[in-house]
């Protein structure tokens, strides 16, 4: 039977100490005085060990425990519950305690630590603040400015289309002859290209440029330009000798003979010389 070398007990040991006594001369776990951690000042998210992330702090304070609690050595597992006090807008006061798995035993440690709340800026905030953007899509129709009307549905496609709190838009922006808009992805731009070219029947052609390189990764900054018909929906158009009315805008073009109703669909590429007619 073993015994203790410090009080002579007989039972479990390890290292020659029973429970009690093991845990007098080891410091099971223990944390910083303080653990700080930052909330972003526009969307409140905190950033913990994983990532940024929308939670509050006391259902942040398994995590933080979990990444800021050090460990004895001897300490396969531990498991936290506390008892918080909020001293201030900026200060959480921390009593924990720990079962630990040592050995053969459950041993319980205590501690107290505080969890104080710093300002800072999350990653995302910080790029849309910072009228961050890597892909841009231009919108312009043949021949004639955009109408109000197709102003207005672009930018509420933009503003819809984000995919992720990565995928968000830095800036619409009218310009001659047009609206441009800027956005946080190439996939972003990608994707709100093509679907704008869907919607209005038009084409998209791309670009690319080097912007900068990131661990020796080259990183290229793309341009769709999304070209609209210089015709619309219920507009008539002279096309191949015929005239033909145009009744239906998307993946491609319907257009309908206006004495025989007879309808057609056509590819937008294939209109390119298209032109309207007024009579």
């Amino acid at each position: 039977m073993a015994f203790c070398v410090e009080c002579g007990a007989e039972g479990k040991t390890l290292e020659g100490l029973c429970a009690k006594h093991f845990v007098r001369r080891h410091t099971l776990v223990q944390a910083p005085e303080r653990i700080n951690v930052a909330r972003c000042a526009h969307c409140g998210k905190l950033e913990l060990p994983r990532g940024w992330v929308a939670t509050s702090i006391s259902d942040a304070i398994p995590a933080l425990l979990a990444a800021h609690a050090e460990k004895d050595p001897h300490v396969k597992s531990a498991q936290f519950t506390w008892v918080s006090r909020e001293e201030d807008g900026t200060n959480v006061a921390l009593t924990v305690k720990a079962l630990c798995a040592v050995g053969e035993w459950d041993l319980v440690s205590s501690f107290r630590t505080k969890v104080r709340v710093r300002g800072g800026a999350c990653p995302t905030c910080s790029k849309q603040r910072g009228d961050y953007f890597v892909g841009t899509v231009q919108v312009r129709a043949e021949g004639r400015p955009l109408t109000e009307e197709e102003g207005g549905r672009v930018t509420r496609a933009a503003k819809q289309g984000g995919s992720g709190e990565e995928e968000f838009v830095s800036r619409i922006e009218a310009v001659a002859g047009g609206i441009d808009v800027r956005v946080s992805t190439n996939g972003f731009a990608k994707r709100l290209a093509r679907d704008l070219a869907k919607e209005f029947g038009g084409t998209v052609g791309s670009s690319a440029t080097l912007h900068t390189q990131r661990e020796g990764k080259e990183m290229y900054r793309s341009t769709y330009v999304v070209r609209l018909p210089g015709f619309r929906k219920g507009d008539r158009i002279l096309w191949r000798r015929d005239r033909w009315r145009v009744v239906g805008l998307g993946d491609s073009v319907t257009l309908e003979d206006p004495e025989s109703g007879k309808r057609i669909r056509v590819r937008p590429r294939e209109l390119s010389n298209a032109r309207l007619v007024w009579e």
